[in-house]
């Protein structure tokens, strides 16, 4: 069987591997990626990975990389991941290929996870899904009539920036004003743990919060978010995966909620299934981005 290389580009490391054209894992290792060392730093290190999984494993078909940040679809030029420091308008692909010869593309990591599940997992017999990630932050990936959708300028499906607050004070939880009020604030993993310690709960991670009403919560504002990015692209089949995803309550608050308020159309066909890749997500995601390189 075919086997494809994968590297999935972190804020704090940087898993690579291989996987097989089913999305088997074959093997994957990790490294820090010490994003505050500067961008040349991590550029080597990222070379350096390429360089050991050709050495590992050089009967890969094609290599695939899944990175923070918008990929520029044109270009291929990575545009300000958002824990990257110094990686404004990056040429990753072009550093890439002076040590590799193999078909290799780059792809937004969330897009890269909705391609596998479209090609290998939870998506294979859905044609048209949005794929939500829900973890550090809250990405997205839309798939219509098998096709990853990246938009003519490489930022579709940026779900976490759904604005849910139009009367939140700009600035106020965070400088940055486009972040006001929107999803990822609110519910990525930062925005959960929040939610907990605001009931008096004291937690490190998603796994440590053990009061219902804060997961049922953050799963029914994860609902009304994914309503209205239903509404928009007209679909009714979401494919859930990330962390947060995992915890107890948040898949069926989704459900329940999304039945409840998307549009009828939508919410008399819906469908929320769990996505199949689970923490390999990321690794699997941009094997997937590989095997597109050669498989149409």
């Amino acid at each position: 069987m075919d086997t494809f290389g994968g590297i999935d580009i972190g804020g704090t490391g940087i898993k690579y591997g291989v996987v097989d054209a089913q999305g088997a894992t074959v093997w994957e290792e990790n490294t820090p990626t010490l994003a505050h060392e500067g961008l040349r730093a991590v550029l080597d290190r990222i070379k350096g990975v390429v360089q050991d999984i050709l050495r590992r494993s050089p009967e890969i078909k094609a290599l695939g990389v899944g990175v923070p940040g918008i990929v520029d679809p044109t270009t291929k030029r990575v545009q300000a991941p958002p824990n990257l420091p110094g990686w404004d308008d990056v040429d990753l692909l072009g550093e890439l290929r002076t040590v590799c010869t193999l078909p290799i593309d780059i792809e937004n990591d969330a897009n890269a996870a909705a391609l596998a599940e479209a090609l290998m997992g939870a998506g294979v017999n859905e044609p048209n899904f949005l794929y939500a990630t829900l973890g550090t932050g809250i990405g997205g990936g839309v798939i219509l009539n098998g096709r990853l959708v990246r938009g003519p300028h490489g930022d579709a499906g940026e779900i976490g920036h759904i604005i849910m607050d139009a009367w939140a004070r700009e600035g106020a939880r965070d400088p940055r004003i486009f972040r006001t009020g929107v999803l990822e604030d609110y519910v990525g993993i930062q925005g959960v743990l929040s939610m907990a310690r605001d009931q008096g709960e004291v937690v490190r991670s998603v796994r440590d919060i053990t009061n219902d009403h804060v997961l049922r919560e953050a799963g029914r504002i994860i609902g009304i978010g994914m309503c209205s990015a239903l509404a928009v692209l007209g679909l009714r089949v979401l494919v859930v995966g990330g962390g947060v995803s995992q915890a107890p309550f948040i898949l069926d608050t989704i459900r329940t909620t999304m039945a409840l308020r998307a549009i009828p159309t939508i919410a008399h066909n819906l469908k929320v299934i769990p996505a199949q890749f689970g923490s390999h997500a990321g690794l699997v995601g941009a094997g997937a981005v590989g095997r597109a390189c050669v498989v149409s």
